[in-house]
């Protein structure tokens, strides 16, 4: 049985053992051809290294590998308060509160329309009473009264 086990794995090994060779041959209309039989009578021999396994295959060369382009980290907001993220403007909505440095767009998704405006002030209204106004200058909130 021992002889079986041994005959059977030294002859599982001997493929990796064995490496064919690889001819290079120049057809006539200039193409390169590559054989696993002789394609030619000048063929040439090619010895190819095998690969070995991990690493990187283009290991000492000086291919330019794929890089994302470099984003724009500094960005400009038009309102001092900035860019407010969307958890942070749902609280403000349930909570109605708005601050200053919103931009307009900010402040009516928080409030909604305004009922009506005065020149520069949006006035905000419940059943004939005025609950607040906003002053809006340049799309920004300037002042609360």
């Amino acid at each position: 049985m021992r002889t079986f086990i041994s005959g059977l794995m030294l002859g599982m090994s001997l493929p990796a053992l064995v490496s064919a060779q690889i001819y290079q041959c120049e057809q006539a209309n200039g193409q390169t051809e590559f054989s696993d039989t002789p394609c030619a009578p000048d063929a040439q021999i090619i010895t190819v290294d095998p690969a070995r396994i991990g690493g990187r295959f283009d290991t000492g060369t000086d291919v330019k590998l794929w890089q994302p382009a470099e984003r724009q980290t500094t960005r400009q907001y038009a309102c001092p308060r900035g860019y407010i993220n969307s958890t942070q403007m749902r609280t403000f909505r349930v909570r109605k509160q708005v601050q200053q440095g919103m931009s307009s767009k900010q402040v009516r998704y928080v409030l909604g329309d305004p009922d009506r405006q005065q020149g520069l002030w949006w006035v905000y209204e419940h059943k004939g009473e005025e609950t607040g106004r906003y002053e809006i200058k340049n799309g920004c909130l300037a002042r609360v009264r």
